[in-house]
Parts: C-alpha cells; structure tokens; sequence
C-alpha cells in the first residue's frame, strides 16, 4: 500500500513534466484510479485472498490503464489539431479501440496462460489480471473520454518534446542491419542466463540486514538451531527371518526379538522386539549425517533422547534396557518426550531437523542429498519421506519455475496467433515478435548472469515484459498499418509513427520507468528487485519498439 502510493505520486510528478498541465496529468489518473478501485472492490466482494503474488495486481493496473489511457490521448491530441475531423472525440475512440482492444485482448492470453499453473496463488494472480485487464480497458473507452469530454482542449505545443526520437528514426533507417545483428547478439547470451536461472534463494535475504525480521531470524538461525524445519519420516522393514524345517522346505516366521524374557514381557513383546541394536545403528546414522550439514542446525531424533539417558545412566543402556525403560516411564513424559519421535505401532520413526535460512542453502540439492543417502546406505528401511515447510517451499518455487517456463512458449504462441489476426500479414506477426522475445528474454537472462535466484514476486517479470512489449508494438504497427492504407511510403510511415504513436510509447515508459524505480528504497529485496526489473523492462521494450521493430520493417522491406 505504502509504494503503490510513493509510486502514484512519482507518476503524477513524471506526467506534469512531460505533459505540463494539470488537468491532463488527472484525467488518466482519474481513469486508472476508477479501475483499481473497482478492481479492488471487486476483490473484496468476492471475498477473494490478496497472496504475495497477485498483491502485484495494482502495480501492474498502473501501468497498464496509464499506458493504454496515454495512448488514447496522444492520439486525441493529434487529431485534435487536424481541422478537417469534426467529432475528435468520438473519432478518437473509433479509431484507438480496436489496437486497444487486441493489447488488452493480448495480456490477457499472456496472464491467462498462469491459470494452468499447478500453483493456486499463481492461478488466482492470472484470474485477478485478467478481470482487472477487462475493467482496464472498459474504463479507458467510458471514464477516460466522459473526463475528456469536460476538458475537450489541449495544447500539445506545450508538451515535452523528446528529440531523440529524431535519432531513434535516423539510427533505425541507417543502421538496421547492426541493429538486427546486436539484438542477435543480445538474444544469444540472454539464452545463456536463462540457462542459469535458479529459485535457490533464501527467505533471511530477502531482507535488509539492517532490518529486525533480519536481525531476529539471524539471531534464531545462530542460537536456536535454525528457522525453517525438515522432518525425515522412516517405516522399517518388518523384524522377522526364517527358520528353515528340516521335515519340509517351508520357512517359519520367527520374530528375532521374542526370545527376551517372553514369559516376564509377555503384554509387551512388541515393545521388546522393536528396539533392535540395527535400528538403533542407523537412526544415529542418519541423526549424525544431517548434524554434519553446515545448512542444518538443530537436529532432534530418538537417538537425542538416548545420548541423554546415556548420560544420565553413566554408561550406554543396553537394548533390553531400553525396551524396559520405554515401558517404565510414565504416560505423560512419553507422550512428550518419545511419541513425537517413535510409532511402535506402525515401525515408524521421525527425525526433525532445522535449517540455517541464513546459509547460502541448496534447497533441491539438499533433499535430493538427503533422499540418496537414504536410499543406497540402508537396506532395513522400507520407505521414507522428507517433508515440512524446506520441502513444501521447495516443491513450489521449482514447480513455479516450471510452470513459468513451460508457459513462456504458450504466451509466445499465442500473440504470435493474436498478431496474425490482427495485422492478418504472417511477415508482419513475425517481426513484430521480435522486440517481444528479445525485451523478456533479455530481462530473464539478465536475471540468470547476475546470478539473482527467482522468487515468487520476481518470476512474474517475464509476463510482465511482455505485457508492456505487446501493448507497445501492438500500437506502433497499428499505425503502420493505417499509412500503408493511405499509401504512405515505409520511411516516411516509420517517421510518422515515431512522431504520434513513438511519443506516447516514450510518455508511457519513461512515466512507469521512474514510478517503479521507488520500490528500489523498499527494505524487501523481492520489492526492490521487482521495481528495478519491471522499470528495466520498460526502457528495454521501448528501445524494441522504437529502434529494433522498425529496423526489422525496413530491413525486411515490409
């Protein structure tokens, strides 16, 4: 709540420098407010849980309703200039619905593909955006033209001028082929990073250390055994061997244990039978092997309770004295003390173990160590599982990471399919790909090099990316289509393009760009990386727009 609102107020700060008049920095304020409220109200109708993930919903409404609304009235500006249009309002909205209506229709595939996710956080975040996208566009075309329509004048002349987009037009124009080869180049490594890319990271740092949360979990992790707990559950092998008859060959079941005092223990021979010198040999095992781990602190087990009763004895206890103590001690301290740790019962036995979070841990190497170890050094285990909350938060950053990558490919393939329906040209829907692939999977691998790990805020930037890219190119061929109809030469519509659609692309990027670049002050580092990253992923996708697609139109000679 806090940075949506330091956001706001940078947008509104970065709107009146480039617009320079306070009725149309409001207007498209007004318009994204109306949708997030409503956004928000609906939410809470619904009585639908906000998580971590789709907590993001508002941030990414800014940009996108900002975007969408700059560009209704960069255009409205335009034609509000030509003397020859009667109605500008009414003609502006005809003519920005349908580009406006295929960028929402187009984000909303891209988010859609969350919905089969195996997560459910991710799958509620992918059905939160695409309604907040319907609301998005459904203010755009009734809130934002009825605020229009009280303030119908603007003075475009008194806007910000951005020359350099003089430079991008003349850069694209004689340089395509460097262009190309350098978004090449830039995709060849970015594919690098992508390789590199790991959810590894640790709750501890997503922190500041200056922070409390930070100072308290350190504090947990070196005096008090570690933060986040593990538990080994083991089932032994049934303790029976066989006897073989010398009258036949048929084998009899004998328990190895019942020979102890059978008459004395006669209610407690399973108790008797169950303490095994080889049971016991391997929960130390496995009790020492996990205490060896720098990443493991505290680790308690029956085994714990034995060193202690060692101690108390003077000198090891004996198997048969433990049967005896086990059936001695009374109700309550063993409900306390042993059952947490010991089903007789079911031959079952747990060790519960925490882990250092402020170690630079390996979650998946850590289990999978764990799960071999188990598996090639004892033969009288039957089965075991490792679980609690390491493995749950493991299981679901790798299952995250999967289901995002995975999806990466569908969201691709889908605008791709969107583009041809659009621009109903195949040569079309591929160059326009080109920024959209180069902008997220520049972001991506980026992410990958710096070897920053992906978390549950951060892994959302790639839908991110190419949601702003898509809108973005969406918008620039547009126009392109509209002056091949009007049989405009393809420079001459390229410069064109950078003059009316290019101006609103910088407006809107550079407007998210800064706004976004305060959650850099935040003391949570996923806020922090993703504020950083989405900004980055603004100026990237304007650069694909405005210099990468049209070196690709003239260089293909569209």
């Amino acid at each position: 709540f806090t940075f949506s609102i330091s956001v706001l107020i940078f947008i509104i700060i970065v709107l009146f420098i480039i617009f320079r008049n306070f009725q149309w920095v409001l207007i498209p304020l007004i318009s994204t407010a109306y949708a997030v409220i409503t956004m928000i109200g609906f939410i809470g109708f619904m009585n639908w849980e906000i998580t971590a993930i789709s907590s993001n919903f508002i941030s990414l409404m800014l940009i996108l309703s900002i975007s969408m609304n700059i560009h209704i009235i960069n255009n409205y500006s335009i034609n509000f200039l030509n003397p020859k249009i009667t109605n500008k309002l009414l003609h502006t909205s005809k003519i920005m619905f349908w580009p406006c209506f295929y960028t929402a229709l187009t984000t909303i595939v891209a988010f859609g593909s969350l919905l089969f996710s195996d997560i459910k956080p991710v799958i509620d975040f992918g059905k939160i955006m695409i309604i907040a996208l319907s609301i998005v566009f459904f203010s755009s075309f009734t809130i934002l033209p009825l605020l229009i329509s009280f303030f119908p004048n603007i003075n475009k002349s008194s806007n910000l001028k951005f020359s350099i987009l003089k430079n991008f037009y003349e850069l694209s124009i004689h340089h395509s082929k460097k262009i190309l080869f350098f978004n090449l180049i830039i995709f060849l490594v970015s594919l690098v990073g992508i390789y590199k890319l790991n959810v590894e990271n640790s709750f501890i740092n997503y922190f500041k250390s200056n922070t409390e949360i930070y100072k308290g979990m350190k504090l947990i992790d070196n005096e008090l055994g570690g933060t986040t707990p593990m538990d080994i559950l083991i089932k032994f092998k049934d303790d029976i061997f066989y006897v073989p008859n010398d009258e036949n060959e048929n084998d009899i079941e004998i328990n190895e244990d019942l020979e102890l005092s059978n008459d004395l223990f006669n209610e407690n021979n399973q108790t008797i039978s169950w303490f095994t010198n080889e049971k016991l040999d391997t929960i130390k095992k496995i009790h020492r092997f996990l205490e060896k781990r720098f990443e493991i602190g505290k680790v308690q087990s029956l085994h714990s309770l034995i060193e202690i009763a060692n101690q108390i004895n003077k000198e090891k206890l004996s198997v048969f004295e433990l049967s005896v103590l086990y059936n001695e001690i009374p109700e309550n301290y063993k409900k306390d003390l042993i059952l947490p740790f010991l089903s007789i019962e079911n031959n079952m036995i747990k060790i519960s173990a925490r882990i250092k979070d402020s170690e630079k841990i390996k979650r998946k190497e850590l289990i999978d160590e764990i799960n071999n170890y188990l598996e090639t050094q004892f033969d009288n285990i039957e089965e075991y599982h490792v679980n609690g909350l390491l493995v749950l938060y493991n299981n679901m950053l790798q299952s995250l990471f999967g289901s995002q990558i995975k999806s990466f490919g569908i969201i691709l393939l889908s605008i791709f399919v969107m583009f041809i329906i659009l621009f109903q040209s195949l040569k079309i829907s591929l160059l326009g790909m080109i920024p959209n692939i180069v902008a997220s999977t520049f972001i991506l691998g980026l992410i990958g090099l710096l070897r920053i790990p992906l978390d549950i805020m951060t892994i959302t930037i790639a839908a991110v990316t190419i949601g702003i890219a898509v809108d973005n190119t969406i918008h620039y061929l547009y126009k392109i289509k509209v002056n091949n109809k009007e049989n405009i030469d393809l420079n001459n519509s390229i410069e064109n393009t950078h003059e009316t659609v290019g101006y609103a692309v910088m407006t809107t990027s550079l407007t998210i760009a800064f706004g976004f670049s305060v959650l850099g002050l935040s003391n949570f580092i996923p806020t922090i990386l993703f504020g950083l990253f989405t900004a980055l992923a603004m100026i990237i996708a304007m650069f694909g727009v405005l210099i990468t697609l049209p070196s690709s139109l003239i260089r293909f000679k569209l």
